[in-house]
């Protein structure tokens, strides 16, 4: 069996599954597949991926990026999120500093970070093609 052509699904925890479907599917746009055998909300992404909301009531976020979504015009996709109620936020940190518009910018690659209302990170990113010389 090859993995690498097996649908995939992300699956990150909520507290609250109306408040995280409210979220994700009228924030941004994610269209809701249904429920798996376990109850878990299964939400469509491009192709056969797809997010997973698993409901904990103690559901604590990683501190990092869980999910990254590749935008062709990350100004346009965040004015989009924007006028939809997503905040983005800022960083000032050693190696990663968004500018006043919250877009990191490096050689090739921005990017721009949001949290969902139970603190799971989530990021825009435009550009950042790399090559895997294996």
């Amino acid at each position: 069996m090859n993995l690498a052509s097996r649908p995939a699904t992300t699956i990150l925890t909520v507290a609250d599954e109306a408040r995280a479907k409210d979220f994700y599917e009228g924030a941004l746009g994610l269209p809701v597949r249904g429920k798996d055998p376990t109850g878990m909300m299964i939400l469509g992404l491009d192709g056969s991926a797809s997010l997973g909301l698993m409901v904990d009531p103690n559901a604590v976020h990683s501190g990092h990026t869980a999910l990254t979504f590749e935008v062709d015009d990350i100004e346009g996709a965040m004015a989009e999120l924007e006028g939809r109620g997503v905040h983005f936020e800022d960083y000032d940190l050693p190696d990663l500093k968004t500018d006043e518009h919250h877009i990191f910018s490096t050689e090739g690659e921005r990017a721009s970070w949001f949290a969902d209302p139970d603190g799971n990170i989530l990021c825009l990113h435009q550009g950042g093609a790399v090559e895997y010389n294996m």
